[in-house]
């Protein structure tokens, strides 16, 4: 343990870091535009460790994950040099705190309770624990303190790699694909060209290889299929066709995404705005239904919006755990 004048300065600089995180906590962000909300916001069903790899993501919701995890590494490593705590202690206290704060965020509406927050706080500590913990000589000196520093960006890499890595895979990877059309529809109607005719948008050739919504749909839409949690996300393209747009349409089309009674997707298009192609992938996350709703403008049936390559993928194996767990922790809240 520290001791002596580095163990005063330490104190001092672990207070000023902890009224920093308050600040954000409580203040940053600008928190007060959360009070014109006057209902209590919270999440008490993990959806699992919010940590990802950067590529193919919105940089600023991966930053602020990442800062979530970051921002509580330097308390694992301070508090166990200043008191001496084994790590179930320290871990227990740690969640047990970081659980207040969050029921503190929610009480005073300035923010919400997050399960998802306490678990990658939680995370960011534990690595911080060991990367004091594994270096054992020198630690109340500067090259001791380089090292614990050194040791923690390693194991920050390395958890995030993981954690990033088996994200992607449940988010991306291993279930079969399935064509849209090949599924029994629940409610509503829809065609489907059975001849894959081609025909070219935003001036280049579009040749589809799987489906293809007609346009010879009514001019406003609505069916659903019956998924019973088997997928995990939904892919396609849609468009308002070029001969549409040549003759002079200003139409508008939308195309609504509803999962179990909850929009979770839209598009718009539209041939006078240049907004005419649109690619989407739509997580799924186990959902029992999917409905489509379709709504077109113009009343000439000839310049409704055309959809073609429309997917559906599995859920794999880790995935049916994971909305097993979270279907039987629903029960209990």
């Amino acid at each position: 343990m520290y001791q002596g004048k580095l163990r005063k300065i330490t104190v001092f600089l672990l207070a000023l870091y902890t009224v920093l995180i308050f600040y954000f906590l409580y203040i940053g962000f600008n928190r007060a535009s959360f009070l014109q909300d006057s209902s209590m916001r919270y999440s008490l069903i993990p959806e699992g460790i919010p940590l990802h790899l950067p590529m193919g993501r919105n940089f600023q919701l991966w930053f602020f994950e990442l800062g979530n995890f970051v921002a509580f590494i330097p308390f694992g490593i301070i508090i166990p040099l200043l008191f001496r705590c084994h790590f179930i202690r320290f871990i227990t206290l740690f969640m047990l705190s970081i659980t207040i704060l969050e029921v503190l965020q929610m009480l005073s509406r300035l923010g919400s309770f997050d399960i998802d927050d306490i678990i990658i706080n939680t995370l960011g500590a534990a690595v911080g624990f060991w990367a004091q913990r594994l270096v054992h000589r020198d630690r109340d000196k500067y090259k001791g303190i380089c090292r614990i520093l050194l040791t923690a960006i390693v194991l920050s890499t390395g958890v995030i790699a993981m954690v990033g890595g088996i994200n992607n895979y449940l988010e991306k990877g291993g279930g079969e694909v399935l064509a849209l059309n090949e599924l029994a529809l629940k409610d509503g109607s829809v065609l489907w060209d059975e001849t894959l005719l081609s025909f070219t948008s935003v001036g280049k050739k579009v040749e589809p290889q799987i489906n293809v919504y007609s346009r010879k749909n009514t001019r406003a839409n609505e069916f659903t299929y019956l998924l019973n949690g088997k997928y995990t996300r939904m892919a396609g393209n849609a468009a308002i066709t070029d001969d549409v747009i040549n003759t002079g349409s200003n139409g508008r089309s939308d195309i609504v995404f509803i999962a179990d009674g909850t929009e979770i997707y839209s598009l718009g298009l539209s041939a006078e705005s240049g907004l005419n192609q649109l690619t989407f992938q739509i997580p799924l996350n186990g959902a029992n239904e999917l409905t489509i709703k379709l709504m077109n403008d113009d009343p000439n049936p000839t310049t409704n919006a055309v959809m073609w390559d429309i997917t559906l993928t599995e859920v794999n194996t880790g995935q049916k755990i994971i909305n097993s767990m979270k279907e039987k922790l629903r029960s209990v809240f």
